[in-house]
């Protein structure tokens, strides 16, 4: 199981067709399923979503993360992020088969503008 938010700046460039584009170069073997808010991939019994959330909620969150790994003077933005994406896998992978692929859909994100990687559990960067 998988969990990670890359929270999306005012200025972010990301969108989940653009991501779908992307993530299928890296993952061609993977199955992509896209709604309007939701891209979905996978391969075998595991499956990782990448959510798109926007909201008092998320802008809420993003102003607790900023506060813990200390963002308060806003140098990354963080406090200012009203969009995310949730990136999670809800299947058990005990082996770590996944993980990579975990990782690189991460450094998928990474390569848009204005797409900050967050453990929402810690919280911390990654």
């Amino acid at each position: 199981m998988y969990h990670a938010y890359g929270l999306l700046l005012p200025t972010s460039d990301f969108t989940l067709a653009a991501a779908a584009k992307k993530v299928a170069v890296v993952f061609p073997a993977m199955k992509q399923k896209q709604t309007d808010r939701r891209l979905t991939l996978s391969s075998g019994n595991w499956a990782i979503h990448l959510t798109l959330e926007d909201g008092p909620d998320v802008l809420e969150d993003s102003v607790r993360i900023a506060d813990h790994i200390g963002d308060a003077e806003g140098e990354l933005g963080i406090a200012t992020c009203n969009r995310r994406i949730d990136v999670a896998s809800d299947d058990p992978d005990p082996e770590m088969d996944h993980f990579n692929d975990y990782l690189q859909i991460i450094e998928t994100l990474q390569s848009f503008r204005g797409v900050i990687p967050v453990d929402p559990k810690e919280p911390s960067l990654l």
